[in-house]
């Protein structure tokens, strides 16, 4: 089936980010707007004369950038740091590109457009997540599901935990049993702590 120009304009500009390493260094290099870069990549559909220099620098055109990125999706890395305990930075600047299987996305039902990575620090969910592990977040998954895992904000902290519901709102509980659990108020949700999505997916360097 053939695929929608949106669609090709974004996996090319995935593809260009991808190959110079990160959006700062795309932004460099041609002259484009790191903060226009990012905004694309988080699914802003860029005007055609906007991105059009990106392209013809890369030598990239719109019926994707190589044969095999059809079968990938590109989800962006992003500076903010999740604190599994407390947190950190929360900078929204792009680091780089993941490539995963566009079948493994669309069977695990992840929404890859409104998907991030970032970096979990501390230790409050070992052994399940260790500071350092990367994790994917899926921003349009925030229904709460008892006991999944979610990024939640809290405060001007970023907390990834596991989610539990509650009559007297939501839980958030830490797989290091050290930890107390933390509860949500329901007039807190959406305004003192929001629930940026679930975490699908998770990384580790050896």
């Amino acid at each position: 089936m053939k695929r929608k120009f949106s669609e090709q304009v974004m996996d090319a500009l995935q593809f260009a980010v991808g190959r110079c390493g990160s959006a700062a260094e795309l932004s460099r290099r041609t002259g484009v707007s790191n903060a226009n870069l990012c905004r694309w990549l988080k699914g802003t559909m860029p005007k055609t004369g906007e991105v059009g220099p990106v392209f013809d620098l890369m030598g990239i055109g719109l019926d994707i950038p190589s044969a095999e990125a059809v079968d990938f999706v590109f989800i962006p890395k992003v500076a903010a740091k999740a604190g599994a305990g407390s947190s950190l930075e929360t900078s929204g600047e792009t680091l780089g590109l993941y490539a995963f299987r566009r079948d493994y996305v669309a069977q695990q039902g992840i929404h890859a457009r409104q998907s991030v990575l970032l970096e979990v620090t501390g230790d409050s969910m070992e052994p399940l997540l260790r500071s350092g592990d990367t994790i994917l977040v899926d921003q349009a998954d925030k229904d709460v599901q008892d006991g999944k895992t979610y990024l939640v904000a809290y405060g001007d902290d970023l907390r990834v935990k596991h989610v539990f519901k509650s009559p007297q709102g939501l839980i958030l509980r830490s797989e290091n049993q050290r930890y107390a659990d933390v509860t949500i108020r329901p007039d807190e949700l959406g305004t003192y702590a929001v629930i940026h999505g679930r975490v699908r997916w998770f990384g580790r360097m050896m």
